[in-house]
Parts: C-alpha cells; structure tokens; sequence
C-alpha cells in the first residue's frame, strides 16, 4: 500500500467522527435557538394581551362618563366652567 493511500484512509477516518459530531452539535444548537424563539413567541402573546387589557382599562376610565362619576363621588373636585380652568402647558424642554 502506498503512501498516499495511507494518508487517504487516515484522513477518511478522522474525518467521519469529526463530520458525524458537527452534524450531532449543529442540531442541538437549532433545538436550543427554537426553544428560545417559542419562548420569545410566547412572551410576546403575554404581552400583548397585557397591552390590550390595558388600552381597554385606559377607555373605560378616560369616558366622559366615568370622569363624571369621579367627578361626583369625590367632593373635593368640582366641573369648572371653560372661563374658571387654569391650562398649564409644558415645553419639551423643561420635562427632562
């Protein structure tokens, strides 16, 4: 047998076992970023139910009629008439 031939199998081989494990590392990789983007997927479903319930929450309590029933219940607070409100408005600035 020939020198080359030698230098053939052996590299045949090494190669095998190394192919057959990087095949075996690269699937447990795609399983392990799959679990991650399920998880991913699923946080982002959570959050956006949150995200709704919030905007409803947001609607019920900003209606005219529920502010009106805050407005009554709360004898410290009073409707001013459009003459007797004081508007204060802030610059962009001068909120940082």
């Amino acid at each position: 047998m020939s020198n080359g031939k030698k230098i053939l199998i052996a590299f045949l081989v090494i190669t095998v076992p190394v192919l057959l494990f990087l095949n075996a590392w690269q699937g447990f990789r795609y399983e392990r970023i799959s679990a991650e983007i399920r998880n991913h997927e699923h946080e982002q479903i959570e959050w956006f139910e949150e995200n709704k319930k919030m905007l409803a929450t947001i609607t019920v309590y900003s209606s005219p009629a529920r502010v009106r029933q805050i407005i009554e219940e709360n004898s410290d607070l009073r409707l001013k008439r459009p003459g007797q409100a004081i508007i204060i408005q802030f610059s962009a600035e001068e909120g940082r």
